[in-house]
């Protein structure tokens, strides 16, 4: 409206008041040009030194919880706003408990699989009203009804002046991640003795090495600590070599989370991904409360990830924290089959460790490359997932988790 014809139009309206000397018609003019300069500086400073903050009360959640998602929104200056729409993206697999969700064309976050039809981008929509340096706060319930790593944002913002002739919008590039964790159940649900999930055992110290007793040095190899080369004979060999440490006492456990799913490395079967993830989950927290040094392997990383997921063994109070952000994300897409895997890790497994896999895909390389695993030293487990319990050599122990009946169960299993 405020166009360069627009005030050649008032400026001919003022000569004509001018000339016909009409009192009531100038007042008109000078009424309308006042309003049209207003809304005109209204529209272009409405926005300028608008803040605009989401934070969670818990950005890490297990499945099922709930969480308070807090937007505040900030009117740093003397300038009011009329009115402030707030259009925010937000994840369609994360449940808004209070508030709607307004669907739209605009363009909102990837969704957690590429398998899933595509659908319209959710946005958190309100409209607000700020006095000069005024403050507000809006708190919403969100849970999180699917395991993953979600992204909230980018966030729009539109506002203009009181009379509704100008409108300004800006998008602003802030994003925060929420993270929901994977279902974890007691290990008895899985069909596992809760005592000796990891098989007996067969001697009574495993061993995991001890970064201040350093025996030798061998080739690097992918997934080695950068924190462990050896420099010197890096340089003198000019191959990354890392270091080698003695063993200390304690007991080791490394579970292989494998995330294909279908014989076809491409297919993927939903309830076997996450009843595979739910188990690693289970399976290292409760490693964890017996005092195993545990850590997670898998096939597979988040989603469009060039690389596979290593977790060291430990049992660090932080241990817990480091495998289940390694697990919220993965996705059902292998970078390499599991019995590569198993002989790339085998070097790096500290001596004595109960290597436990988990698989929905049992073929014969998998279980010659458990074999080597098993003659190498390590005693070995192996768990497997399926509608159909497959054949296993009673050569190490395994165990049948189940298949998409498992998963629902595990779903509306109710936990204290």
């Amino acid at each position: 409206m405020f166009r360069r014809q627009w005030w050649v139009l008032l400026g001919v309206l003022f000569l004509l008041g001018l000339v016909l000397r009409s009192s009531l018609f100038f007042l008109f003019v000078i009424l309308l040009a006042i309003a049209s300069g207003t809304s005109a500086l209204w529209s272009r400073y409405c926005l300028n030194a608008v803040a605009y903050r989401r934070s969670f009360s818990d950005n890490r959640i297990f499945y099922g919880e709930e969480t308070r998602l807090t937007i505040e929104v900030t009117n740093a200056k003397p300038l009011p706003l009329a009115w402030l729409l707030i259009r925010d993206s937000f994840p369609k697999d994360v449940s808004l408990l209070t508030g709607e969700l307004e669907t739209g064309p605009a363009e909102g976050p990837e969704q957690p699989s590429d398998s899933d039809p595509p659908r319209s981008p959710a946005h958190l929509t309100d409209v607000l009203a700020l006095r000069w340096y005024e403050r507000v706060r809006r708190t919403y319930r969100i849970r999180g009804d699917n395991r993953g790593l979600y992204r909230f944002g980018p966030v729009s913002l539109s506002s203009g002046d009181l009379f509704g002739f100008g409108r300004k919008s800006a998008t602003y590039e802030q994003q925060d991640h929420l993270v929901v964790y994977p279902r974890v159940v007691p290990v008895e649900q899985l069909g596992l003795p809760a005592e000796r999930p990891a098989g007996e055992r067969k001697a009574r110290r495993r061993i995991i090495e001890d970064p201040l007793r350093m025996s030798t040095v061998r080739e690097y190899t992918p997934g080695d600590s950068i924190r462990h080369i050896h420099w010197k004979n890096t340089a003198r060999l000019n191959k990354l070599q890392t270091k080698v440490f003695d063993p200390s006492s304690s007991h080791v456990l490394v579970i292989f989370v494998d995330v294909q799913t279908a014989t076809n490395p491409y297919g993927l079967i939903p309830e076997y991904l996450e009843l595979a993830i739910t188990s690693a989950g289970s399976l290292a927290l409760h490693g964890l409360e017996e005092r195993y040094a545990v850590g997670i392997y898998a096939n597979g990383g988040p989603r469009s990830a060039s690389y596979w997921t290593i977790v060291r063994p430990s049992r660090s109070a932080g241990q817990a924290t480091q495998i289940l952000d390694a697990l919220a994300p993965l996705f059902g897409f292998r970078l390499l089959p599991m019995h590569q895997l198993l002989r790339r890790s085998m070097p790096a497994l500290p001596f004595g460790s109960t290597a436990m896999v988990i698989s929905a895909c049992v073929t014969d390389d998998l279980l010659v490359s458990l074999l080597a695993v098993q003659d190498a030293g390590h005693p070995v487990v192996l768990l497997t997932i399926g509608d159909e319990k497959p054949e296993v050599p009673g050569t190490f122990v395994s165990y049948h988790v189940g298949g998409r009946d498992a998963w629902h169960h595990l779903q509306t299993l109710e936990l204290d």
